[in-house]
């Protein structure tokens, strides 16, 4: 399975990674406007990919708090989105387009490690984190109550055939 994940941020995190160094080496006059403009093309789909691995792992990792967990990652990512962009203009205006795309295609690439420490790592976290451990106490709290929820409902039903067949001898 760690393969498997390791395989699919590898395809992750190349899209974003290739897509930046695209971008930056190739937006020059010389160069016909629509090379760096097709770099935007892996950058979307890694985008899309790193979002929908995002929301699946915040789902799982979280369980019964997912939406609180959502919630979150929402206005973070909100909180994001309106910062970063007074930093892109000096970064651009200092480093030029190409040595700023490089930059940020340096970080990515940077950031492909972080799935790989979750996925070595990552059982080790969640055994000393707190929150962790209480959700799973709960998750297990809940599962023992819907074991006897599900056992009462079937001894019930098991009642009522009797009583069922008690009436039919009579």
């Amino acid at each position: 399975m760690s393969l498997f994940l390791s395989t699919i941020t590898d395809l992750i995190c190349s899209h974003q990674v290739v897509s930046l160094f695209w971008l930056g080496w190739t937006a020059r006059p010389e160069i016909h406007w629509i090379v760096p403009v097709l770099s935007a093309l892996p950058f979307g789909v890694g985008f899309l990919l790193i979002f929908m691995a995002l929301i699946n792992y915040v789902v799982d990792a979280y369980e019964i708090y997912a939406a609180s967990a959502m919630g979150a990652t929402s206005a973070a990512r909100s909180v994001f989105g309106v910062i970063l962009p007074f930093a892109a203009r000096p970064l651009y205006a200092r480093l030029g387009v190409d040595w700023a795309c490089t930059l940020l295609g340096v970080l990515s690439a940077l950031m492909c490690l972080i799935p790989f420490i979750f996925i070595r790592y990552g059982a080790k976290i969640r055994a000393n984190s707190k929150f962790c451990q209480e959700l799973k106490q709960k998750k297990a709290d809940n599962e023992k109550k819907q074991q006897r929820l599900w056992e009462r409902q079937r001894s019930r039903q098991a009642l009522e055939d009797l009583e069922k067949g008690a009436e039919h001898v009579r």
